[in-house]
Order: C-alpha cells, then structure tokens, then sequence
C-alpha cells in the first residue's frame, strides 16, 4: 500500500509577524502543551493546507490570515504544498512550481485526487458525476477535537455538498469498492458517452436516408423560385449580421490585448522593485547597527525599524503582484475565450458563403439530378449506418467485459468477509477500551452512527476509528495518510480510561502508519518517535521563527507569479 508522510509544516502570519516551524518524526510525533497553546489550530491546518476545511477554525486563527506550507512525501517523491487562503499552489522536491490554483472543488482537489490516484466518484445535489474534494479522501485519517469524538465521519466542513456519500466513502475507504470498482466504473460511462454519440450520428444518418429514399420517387425536383429568393434573402441577412459581430469581436480583442500588455508592463515594474526591496533587506540584515554611505560619509541607523518598513514595502509588492498575476491570467482567460467566439463567428459565415455557392448553381442543376445519385448517397448512408451498428455492438460487448470484472468488487462474499473483519475488531476493541455497556446493533454495521452516552463515548469512537483504519491497512488500494488525533481526552475520562486510550492509540496505530497526537501530556507512555512541548499561551506562532519562515514563503509566492 502507498502511504504518505507528512514531514514539515510551515505557519506564518504577515500580519502579525510571527511564524511557527514543526518537523514530524516519521513514526508518531506527540504535540503536547497546555490549553489554549495551539494544539488545535497546529493540526487543523495540516489537512487544510491539502484544501480539507476542518470545523470550527478559531476565530482569532482566521483573523490572522495564517499561509501555511506542509512539506510531505509520496512513494519516495517529496512535494510540498501551500495555502493561502483559496489560493493553492504545489513545489516538487527542488521546489520549482508544478502547478497553481485558486479554489477546492474544480482546481485542487482533482489535483490531490490525481497525485494521489483516489479514483472515488459521488453523484453531487444535481446528479452529476464528480470526483469529491479532498476531505472526502482524508476523513478516515483525521479525528478533529471539536466534532469527531461525538459523532463519526464528520471531521471535515462542508460534507453536505453531497446527497447520501457517507456509505460510498465508507465502501471506498474500507476496500468494499476499492479504486479499481471505480476505474472500471468511470471506463464504462466513458464507452456509454461513445455508444450515445454513435447513437445521435446514427439517428442523424438515418433521417438523412429516409428523406433521400423519399426523394428517389421524384423523377425531377421541381423549383419554387421564390421559395430560393427567400432563402436566399434570410442567408444574405445572417451574413451581414455575423460580418458586424465579427467586427465587434475584434475590436473587444484588440482592447483586452492592450490591457494584457499594460499589465505585463505593471507587472514587470513590480517585480523590478520588488528585486530592489529584497536586496534593500538582505543588505539590511547583513549590516550593524549602522551603516557609513559611501558616497557622503554620514552615518545613518540601521535599526529593526528600517529593516521592518523595508520588509513591509516588501509584503505590499508581492499581495500586488499576486494579484496583478491573477488579473494577467484572467485577461489571457478572456483573450482565449473571445478568440474561440470570433473563431466560432468565421466558421458560421464560412459556412453559409458554402451554402450561398451551393444556390447559386442550384437552379442549374435541379431540374438534371437523377435518380441514381440519390440511390448512389442512400446506399452510401446505409453503409455508414451498418458501420455504426457495428461499433455500437462493439462498445456494448465491451461494457459486459467491463461488468464481469466489477462483479469481483460487487460479490457478497468478499463484502461479507471485510465487513467481519470491521465487526470482530470493533468488539475486541470495545472490550480493550473498557466500553462494556454498548448496545451491539450500534456498532454491528460498519455503516454505524456511533451511539453511545457519557465518557464512553469517546471510547467507542475511537474503537471505531481503529477498526475502519485497520481494515483501511489490509484491504484499501488508496494511498495511506497520516493518522492526526486532536485532544482524545474528552468527556472528563479517568485517569486509568485516558491511560488505556493513549495506549491503545500507540499500540493499535496500523504498521508503518504516520501518527501526529496532540495532548496536554503523555505521562510515562514509551514510543518510537518524537515530543514537542508548546509552551506560549495564546499564540502557536512565535517571532522567533519569522525570520526564517517569511523568506521562505516569500520566496515560494514569487514562483507563483
């Protein structure tokens, strides 16, 4: 099974001029501290940064416009990932830039689902096809301190987008239709897109050949001369008013051409002084704490005002590049947009002087057609039509192929035999969490909304997560992610309960499995892997880690533009 690793994150508010930097062990990492710490908001903003949105953001953390840069690795390759706000961006290993995007659902999601080979598909509110967004993919893997120790597969905002997706995205996640049911699945709608494009060409044909057949019986077309005049009037008015359009069209190019160039021109200026600012700054900190000028001999301060206003202008000039980059590639969108209408415009008139050139001899060669080409082009389109019955009857033969494999995926056996699995390691589970009390029709389907009263509720939940992601190990085909678990002492448990859950966590993590914890302490409890204490209160990031971190965000937002 591919797993991913995550092995850095990046946080930084320009704003407030703080920034925090953690490196994750590739075993289990522990983020310990006391409340109010930013245990919450560290681990939050790791599968926010792929674009899964968690619940209930503190309002402060959104306030502060936090960018966040994750560092991970995939089958050996390293990427790295930022999120600013709705705007997304992807680095390999050299962090030259592999792509950009500036929302979820359309743009980095599919991306994610991509590099990632997730190949679930759900049917959104409008019965549409759709690969999900990417909290979808990371819901297994994520028990969120806010809502997952009350409620199961709800880690995640905004999961509504899609009617009744929890049991597809269990069946997925578990194995019971793994990436291959929905690679055959997407094959087979591809082949129905084709068998009904083949269909609408074969209907086409045949009305064709049915109008000619008619013809056939007319020994000589008769000509209604003012019928022709007429069409021949409405032909002349479309072209006249298509050649205006035309005209239009191209005027509209030619502004958004000259708005393309003024803006490159802005674009350039920018980037000269932003070259300016950041050797101003580099200058800046290279320098005591005053500097002689060369050219007067005066000595001027060098204080951590200079360098911060330097710095600020610097800030001012990549948010304007940002977002003279946006407005360049919107223009060169809409550029592309009006040459395929003004392309579209050409093509109608080309087509109707076609069809004028036509009428034009028409009246000369009605009256001399006979017969025999009208049979010549019915038995042409008869032709065309077998072939089409041929590939229709081809890709269907195909689609049964295709069905026989899914049957695999869709036998009862099989589904019987992971279903199982779920329910003897649910059971054994509760007993070893000392949940005693529940109910078994709670917990027998692996479907199960878990319900459960008092401190044992949490218990029971994470004797659920356990058993999914184990299942997860054995049977998934998809990539397995990083297990990051918020705050698991919940519902004031006891000490001996919390003891057994930190335990169970540490021992019943799935083999070669990342874990990223975050308590308010660890005890005596021994594992492979490392502990970070965060010790301020009321603030994750730190001014001591700006520095670094700034240059290297800034750094990665110039890419981008």
């Amino acid at each position: 099974m591919k797993k991913m690793i995550i092995k850095e994150i990046n946080l930084i508010s320009f704003q407030e001029e703080r920034a925090k930097k953690i490196i994750f062990h590739p075993n289990i990492t522990v983020i310990s501290g006391d409340n109010h710490t930013g245990k919450s908001s560290l681990l939050k903003s790791i599968y926010w940064t792929f674009g899964a949105d968690p619940k209930d953001l503190h309002p402060k953390w959104k306030d502060a416009n936090v960018i966040s840069l994750v560092k991970f690795s995939l089958e050996k390759k390293t990427y790295s990932i930022l999120r600013k706000e709705k705007f997304f961006a992807v680095f390999d290993e050299e962090l030259n830039i592999i792509d950009t995007f500036d929302n979820i659902t359309n743009g980095i999601g599919p991306f994610i689902a991509e590099l990632f080979n997730y190949r679930l598909i759900l049917n959104n509110r409008q019965g549409e096809s759709q690969t999900p967004p990417p909290a979808y993919f990371f819901l297994p893997f994520y028990i969120d301190q806010d809502i997952s120790w009350t409620s199961n597969w709800a880690s995640f905002n905004n999961l509504s987008q899609f009617s009744s997706w929890k049991n597809d995205v269990i069946n997925y996640h578990t194995g019971i239709k793994p990436n291959e049911y929905y690679e055959l699945n997407a094959a087979i709608r591809n082949i129905k897109r084709d068998i009904s494009v083949l269909k609408n060409t074969k209907k086409i044909s045949s009305d064709f050949t049915t109008k000619v057949s008619e013809q056939i019986q007319d020994e000589i077309v008769a000509v209604d001369t003012v019928q022709f005049k007429k069409e021949i009037d409405e032909l002349l008015w479309h072209y006249d008013e298509l050649n205006r359009k035309g005209s239009k069209l191209k005027q509209g190019i030619l502004e958004l051409e000259n708005h393309k160039i003024h803006i490159e021109q802005q674009i350039n200026v920018v980037k000269s002084t932003l070259a300016e600012l950041e050797d101003d700054f580099e200058f800046a900190m290279e320098q005591t704490d005053s500097v002689e000028c060369p050219t007067c001999g005066n000595i001027y301060e060098n204080s951590f005002a200079e360098r911060f206003f330097i710095a600020k202008d610097e800030d001012t000039c990549q948010d304007l590049l940002l977002e003279l980059n946006f407005n360049y590639k919107k223009t060169v969108k809409d550029i592309q947009n009006e040459y395929e209408i003004y392309d579209m415009n050409n093509l109608e008139q080309e087509k109707i002087e076609e069809i004028l050139s036509k009428k034009q001899g028409a009246v000369k060669f009605k009256d001399i057609i006979l017969n025999e080409g009208k049979r010549e082009m019915n038995l042409l389109m008869k032709n065309e039509i077998s072939l089409l019955n041929n590939e229709i009857v081809n890709n269907e033969e195909r689609i049964d192929s295709l069905k026989e494999e899914i049957q695999i995926f869709e036998d009862k056996k099989r589904q019987k035999k992971i279903k199982t699995k779920y329910y003897k390691l649910m059971q054994n589970n509760l007993k070893e969490l000392r949940v005693l009390t529940m109910n078994e029709k709670s917990y027998k389907s692996i479907y199960a909304k878990i319900s459960e009263t008092g401190s044992g509720k949490p218990r029971a939940l994470l004797a659920y997560y356990f058993s999914i992601l184990e299942v997860m190990s054995e049977y998934s085909t998809s990539v397995f992610c990083p297990i990051v678990i918020d705050s698991p002492n919940q519902q004031d448990q006891e000490k001996a309960n919390l003891d057994k859950m930190l335990e169970f966590i540490i021992e019943k993590k799935p083999e070669n499995s990342q874990l990223i914890l975050g308590l308010v302490e660890m005890d005596d409890i021994n594992f492979e892997g490392k502990t970070i204490v965060l010790e301020e209160k009321h603030s994750l990031l730190e001014k001591r880690d700006y520095t670094e971190v700034s240059l290297k965000i800034k750094k990665l937002l110039a890419k981008c533009v």
